[in-house]
């Protein structure tokens, strides 16, 4: 071959090349030069803007991800992208739309699906967690995934639909009145966020509760009427104090670790309402007393899939902000840095986000 048909060859291999992050599940991760993807019908190519590192990513890279999780796997399913190309049948998005992903690929004919709760299906699939995510450049993704986001949201905000997603779809699950009092234990962005919705949804009094003092005056700046450092009082105690004996209303989990269920339980008042929303590494003991003998109503919340509109609207609104929260961007290329920024919540991290 002639030396410039040569060099025309690497020229457009580079061009259709991309950088992607990739993990095994045994503490190994590392980068890789991988083709651009091309679009299958019904699909988008989009090009990763920003994208979130979710605390569950860093349980993914050690094996603690759930069970149906695929290695080696690209992570990342908080992101933000624009479409740069459409796959044959695609019509609802456009070329240059920027875009928010809602992760969730589904058969559409199950029970599940067919009662709108596509996020249960039978054959669930999840990008991020059994399809590559989005710690790479581009990516190929089925067109319904993906939401088109006004100009007047930021990367940065579509990077949190999915977090602030999660806790209003726990929250929609019961009911809230204005002369509630509310709790939210772990402030990290789920926890924060649900100051935020609480008080979006009209509650009078939100109580917040945490480990870390810098993370609870975040709280306060987005409306706690109380912070609890559970390392220095009593959580239960003082939510009882608080609310003279009686207990809170709602409770809301969004630490996924330590006791807070058990708190939870103990915290809420008599037909009161606890919402989880955490996701947790392993089993946790109850006392299923106070469930029974309190008549307490206790969901469950983990997806966002339906309430990427909402949320949306909510950051338009002011009723939703991620200052204090997004605390840390860092180019794709910084991967290591930023994982271990989040693992060890140096400088004050709350939310880093990567740029591909």
């Amino acid at each position: 071959m002639p030396l410039g048909d040569t060099l025309i060859t690497r020229m457009l291999d580079n061009q259709n090349a991309m950088q992607a992050v990739v993990i095994d599940g045994e503490g190994s991760i590392w980068d890789e030069d991988r083709p651009r993807p091309e679009p299958e019908p019904g699909e988008a190519l989009v090009r990763v803007s920003a994208v979130g590192i979710c605390g569950s990513d860093i349980g993914l890279m050690e094996g603690e991800g759930p069970p149906w999780t695929d290695y080696p796997l690209v992570p990342g399913h908080e992101v933000c992208a624009e479409v740069v190309e459409l796959g044959e049948g695609v019509e609802d998005l456009n070329v240059g739309d920027r875009v928010a992903l809602h992760g969730f690929v589904y058969c559409g004919t199950c029970t599940a699906c067919r009662e709108g709760r596509y996020y249960q299906c039978d054959d669930l699939k999840e990008v991020g967690f059994t399809i590559d995510g989005g710690y790479r450049e581009y990516a190929a993704l089925p067109a319904y995934t993906l939401t088109p986001i006004p100009d007047d949201v930021s990367d940065l905000e579509a990077t949190q639909i999915d977090s602030a997603g999660c806790t209003l779809h726990g929250l929609q699950r019961v009911s809230t009145s204005f002369d509630d009092t509310g709790v939210v234990l772990g402030p990290g962005s789920l926890g924060l966020y649900g100051v935020q919705l609480l008080r979006a949804q009209g509650v009078k009094d939100v109580i917040l509760t945490g480990t870390r003092e810098e993370r609870l005056e975040i709280g306060e700046h987005h409306g706690a009427s109380l912070t609890i450092n559970v390392r220095e009082e009593d959580p239960v105690e003082r939510i009882l104090e608080y609310t003279d004996g009686k207990g809170a209303d709602i409770c809301v989990e969004a630490a996924g670790a330590g006791d807070v269920v058990n708190t939870c339980l103990k915290a809420t008042r008599k037909r009161g309402n606890v919402v989880l929303t955490g996701v947790f590494g392993g089993m946790k003991e109850i006392d299923p007393n106070d469930i029974v003998s309190k008549e307490l109503q206790v969901v469950g919340g983990v997806t966002a899939s339906h309430t990427v509109d909402q949320v949306i609207d909510l950051f338009r609104r002011g009723d939703l902000s991620i200052d204090g929260i997004v605390t840390h961007e860092f180019d794709l290329a910084e991967y290591e840095t930023a994982i271990e920024t989040v693992r060890e919540r140096r400088d004050g991290v709350v939310k880093a986000v990567l740029r591909p």
